[in-house]
């Protein structure tokens, strides 16, 4: 018999791909917030048909709780979470609510299972914030979180260590770095910048002298399956590639890729969010993950550029 796992934030980007790889391996139950939106299934419809869908709002303790006993899985992964950290600093009680309360439900729902082994948590690289250091990040890494949304993340990962401590919750928090390879939302920079080019108008680039660490899709979801199949049962991980990417480089290159022959402005759109502050640079050491999961990254970058570019190319012919 298979072994059950529960995957939140399942009509996500990661969720929905990470839904439709373990359904190969696992019995999976997508829990999915409630929603009238007809649309929210459509990443599962490849996946549909060996997966239980089951509805909750993740902020509803008495929800969850019902669900997860019924479900009965041996693995939670967390992907559930209001990503978008640009809209966090006007919106701070719903990301609170939404990555660190929904966290803290769906932790003790889970103490109440008798054969539950692992706890696999969506945490962030925007954890680490501001730092001096320029060079790849490693866990033992003070983070100062600099988003509304990267607190609730920490805070998250805090009410996981103390679970583990007091309450023998075995569980592991990955710490990703941005990933791309969206199929479809076009509103990250990445995907952003590729659609934009490719429609031939004119790309704004708020942070130009940024520096991010960049991974593709699939090399993400394999993080997951190694978080999930591994011995470890306590631990914060970080997922990434090293790569320390400047975005006007990134414009550059699919510029290139795209043939974009339009302008790259260095400031926000005009309609973009309030965006305070961003940290000018992130990148992660992930040996650790290597060493204890046996988890590298495959994809590299250009290779990822290309299959981003020719997606979404593919969907205006």
């Amino acid at each position: 018999m298979m072994d059950r796992i529960l995957v939140t934030g399942a009509t996500g980007f990661i969720g929905s791909e990470l839904v439709a790889r373990l359904s190969k391996e696992y019995a999976v139950t997508a829990l999915v917030r409630t929603t009238s939106n007809r649309h929210a299934l459509d990443p599962l419809k490849d996946a549909l048909n060996a997966i239980e869908v089951r509805y909750a709002n993740l902020t509803d303790f008495s929800a969850v709780r019902r669900l997860v006993k019924d479900a009965a899985p041996q693995y939670i992964v967390h992907a559930g979470a209001a990503t978008a950290v640009r809209h966090s600093y006007e919106n701070p009680l719903e990301f609170q609510e939404t990555n660190h309360t929904a966290t803290v439900n769906l932790v003790h729902a889970a103490l109440d299972l008798p054969a539950f082994k692992k706890f696999v948590f969506a945490s962030t690289m925007e954890i680490y914030g501001w730092q001096d250091q320029r060079s790849p990040f490693s866990e033992e890494v003070r983070p100062h979180p600099e988003s509304p949304y990267a607190v609730a993340k920490l805070a998250a990962e805090e009410y996981l260590r103390m679970a583990g401590k007091a309450f023998g919750l075995p569980y592991l928090a990955s710490r990703a770095c941005n990933t791309y390879g969206r199929k479809t939302n076009a509103g990250f920079v990445v995907e952003y910048l590729a659609t934009t080019m490719l429609r031939g108008e004119t790309v704004y680039l708020g942070t130009p002298e940024a520096v991010r660490d960049l991974m593709y899709v699939d090399d993400h979801v394999e993080a997951y399956v190694a978080a999930i199949k591994s011995k470890a049962a306590a631990g914060v991980y970080n997922f990434g590639t090293g790569n320390q990417v400047r975005m006007m480089d990134l414009a550059e290159r699919l510029r290139e890729l795209t043939g974009f022959q339009g302008k790259i402005v260095p400031s926000f759109a005009p309609d973009y969010p309030w965006r305070p502050v961003t940290s000018p640079y992130l990148s992660l050491d992930a040996r650790k993950a290597k060493a204890d999961l046996g988890w590298s990254p495959r994809v590299s970058l250009e290779d990822g550029l290309r299959r981003t570019v020719g997606f979404w190319k593919a969907q205006r012919t």
